[in-house]
């Protein structure tokens, strides 16, 4: 079976999205040994302004919001390398770019509306373009297939 030009661009896309899950699991997995050396060691902290179990908390939460989003990313990758090769599987990768889409405006309004306009939006801006553009494929993929 021939793939059209969408489904050749959400292939290479979905292999983007699984290397930057690899790198986001790998990340979030550091971040919990980092979150383990803060509280072995009050130097990595010194000078800071911060507690030791603040700077863990900081930690954690950082592994767990990267490991959840390496995961979504994996499934995202997984799914749309499915839908890539056939076209009649696209509907879960629609739902999940739908869904980054939504998660990604919900995040830039609440990031604007407690006044950080900083590295944390613009990561939000960069995860809606990437949603969008796998978004729009997948909707150009899902006519294609006649759903």
């Amino acid at each position: 079976m021939e793939r059209s030009g969408s489904q050749k661009v959400l292939l290479v896309l979905s292999i983007i999205e699984i290397v930057g899950a690899a790198l986001s699991l790998i990340t979030g997995i550091l971040f919990f040994v980092g979150a383990g050396a803060v509280l072995s060691d009050a130097s990595v902290v010194a000078g800071t302004g911060t507690t030791q179990g603040q700077a863990a908390g900081i930690f954690v939460i950082l592994s767990c919001i990267l490991i959840v989003e390496g995961i979504w990313s994996l499934l995202c990758g997984i799914f749309g390398i499915r839908a890539a090769n056939d076209n009649q599987k696209i509907m879960i990768v629609w739902v999940f770019c739908l869904i980054g889409v939504i998660m990604a405006i919900i995040g830039i309004i609440a990031a604007i509306a407690n006044g950080q306009f900083g590295n944390q939006v613009w990561s939000l801006i960069c995860s809606l373009a990437v949603s969008g553009i796998m978004f729009f494929i997948a909707n150009n993929i899902k006519k294609e297939a006649g759903k």
